[in-house]
C-alpha cells in the first residue's frame, strides 16, 4: 500500500507559520492597545484630580498665581490627553489591521487543509478500489481452480 503524500504540504506548513506569526502580531498589537488605553485613563484621572484640587483651593481662597499654575498645568494635561487619544486610535487601527491579516492567513490555511482532506479522501477511495480489485482477482482465481 502506497503512503499518502500531499504535494502542497510545504505550502500548508508555510501558511500555518504565517498564521502563527499573524496571531503573535495581533497579540502584541492588542497588548499595546491596552497599554495605551491604560495610560490615557491615568492621564484623565490625573486631570480630574487636578480639577478637583483646584476647585477645593478656590473655595478656600488661593492666590492668582496658583490659579495660573493650575490653568497652565490643566492646558498641558488637555494636550497630553488629546495626544494620547490619538495614540489609542493608532493602536486600535494596528489591532484591526493585524486582525484582518490573521483572518486572511486562517482562510488561506483552511483552503489548503480542505484540499488536503479532499485529496486524502480520493487516496482512500483509490486504495479501497485497488484492494477490492485484488480481492476480486483472488476470488476469481479461487473459483477457476474449483
Amino acid at each position: 500500500m502506497q503512503k499518502f503524500s500531499f504535494r502542497l504540504q510545504s505550502v500548508l506548513k508555510l501558511k500555518e507559520q504565517l498564521e502563527d506569526n499573524a496571531k503573535n502580531n495581533l497579540a502584541r498589537a492588542t497588548k499595546e492597545l491596552e497599554t495605551q488605553k491604560f495610560y490615557l485613563e491615568e492621564l484623565m484621572n490625573e486631570n480630574d484630580a487636578s480639577i478637583n484640587s483646584l476647585t477645593e483651593e478656590v473655595y478656600e481662597g488661593i492666590p492668582v498665581y496658583r490659579v495660573r499654575l493650575y490653568n497652565n498645568y490643566l492646558s498641558l494635561m488637555k494636550e497630553k490627553i488629546v495626544n494620547q487619544k490619538e495614540n489609542v486610535n493608532i493602536a486600535e487601527h494596528n489591532v484591526d489591521t493585524n486582525r484582518e491579516a490573521l483572518i486572511k492567513a486562517m482562510q488561506e490555511r483552511k483552503v489548503l487543509e480542505k484540499l488536503k482532506d479532499k485529496k486524502y479522501d480520493e487516496y482512500l477511495k483509490d486504495q479501497n478500489k485497488a484492494e477490492q480489485v485484488g480481492i476480486d482477482e483472488l476470488n476469481s482465481f479461487k473459483f477457476k481452480d474449483i
